[in-house]
């Protein structure tokens, strides 16, 4: 009895051993085990808004390579990076952007060489450093950055280089209009105090407009007509903007320049202007001032206006950047 007990409690011995040796999980094997790539290059990782500050002139971004798979690193895995310009182009045509590269002079890189260290999933990071204040408002900047070798691995194709993407250059602004007194080469026929006369260019209500009736004397006489600002200490005006009136295109302003004075004679030129239209009534654009500068005075001298004898406008104001 006690020998068929043994004979039972063996065969049923043996019979767990073969069941767990059926039931042992395989080992997990990704297809990108090993394999080494940019995890900046993966969605809209590198689509990036600049910040730009008195106080706040340089960005920074990090990018490296990762290890692919469950697995770390057996090794110390060596890899390099290039700046990938010709990549631009290439990027424009595919997608119907009109991206330009970023200046060398508006960027630094910490380097273009790291490790993915052994036991590690990701290289030490490397620094980008985009600096804002040298990149223009308005215009979409890349920079394509590749991962150009690797000791070990192969490097993943469609993740091997990160795009970055720079479409909005934000800047913390105000509108300082309001500080300032305004005078006019030529007011409405009906005074200052009329439905349009010239405080409603400055009004902060796009709904009313300046106009007067004088454009031809006005440019026959001094060669165009002017408004202007004063202010009780010196501003450094950024950027600003015009708002076109309600009807009559051909009253539009076309040519003028910004100009800033500190004594209220001798004027410098700070914005240029030409050939200027507006495709819509109320329609608001703005205009950035390449190299601000600090005046007591600013004034918009126009010599051309788009063929009417009358000129209007709803809205002038004049913004200044922190």
């Amino acid at each position: 009895m006690q020998k068929n007990n043994f004979y039972k409690l063996t065969a049923a011995a043996l019979f767990t051993v073969a069941m767990g040796a059926c039931n042992k999980p395989k080992p997990i094997e990704l297809t990108n085990e090993g394999s080494v790539y940019m995890p900046q290059a993966v969605g809209t990782r590198a689509k990036v808004d600049l910040l730009f500050t008195s106080t706040n002139t340089r960005q920074e971004l990090v990018f490296g390579a990762a290890y692919g798979g469950l697995k770390t690193a057996g090794s110390d895995n060596s890899v390099s990076f290039v700046v990938d310009a010709a990549k631009v182009a290439a990027y424009n045509a595919a997608n119907g952007t009109n991206y330009t590269l970023l200046p060398a002079t508006s960027y630094e890189l910490s380097g273009l060489n790291t490790v993915i260290p052994a036991g590690a999933t990701s290289s030490t990071p490397l620094t980008l450093t985009v600096k804002t204040n040298t990149v223009t408002v308005g215009v979409r900047y890349m920079l394509p950055i590749s991962l150009s070798t690797a000791a070990n691995g192969q490097i993943v194709s469609s993740l091997q280089t990160t795009y970055f993407r720079f479409d909005t250059l934000l800047r913390k602004s105000i509108d300082v209009t309001g500080l300032g007194t305004l005078t006019v080469s030529n007011e409405n026929d009906g005074g200052s105090g009329a439905g349009e006369g010239s405080p409603k260019l400055i009004d902060n209500d796009i709904n009313t407009k300046y106009l007067f009736q004088t454009w031809n004397t006005a440019l026959a006489t001094n060669g165009g007509a002017w408004w202007k600002l004063q202010f009780g200490t010196p501003v450094t005006v950024g950027a600003y903007t015009f708002t076109s009136a309600n009807d009559g295109a051909t009253r539009d302003p076309k040519d003028w320049k910004l100009q800033g004075s500190n004594d209220n004679t001798t004027w410098t030129d700070l914005d240029t202007r030409t050939g200027e239209q507006f495709a819509a009534r109320f329609q608001t654009k703005r205009y950035e001032v390449a190299s601000p500068q600090s005046f007591t005075y600013y004034r918009v001298f126009m010599t051309a206006n788009n063929g009417s004898s009358l000129f209007q406008m709803a809205e002038w104001r004049v913004i200044k950047y922190e």
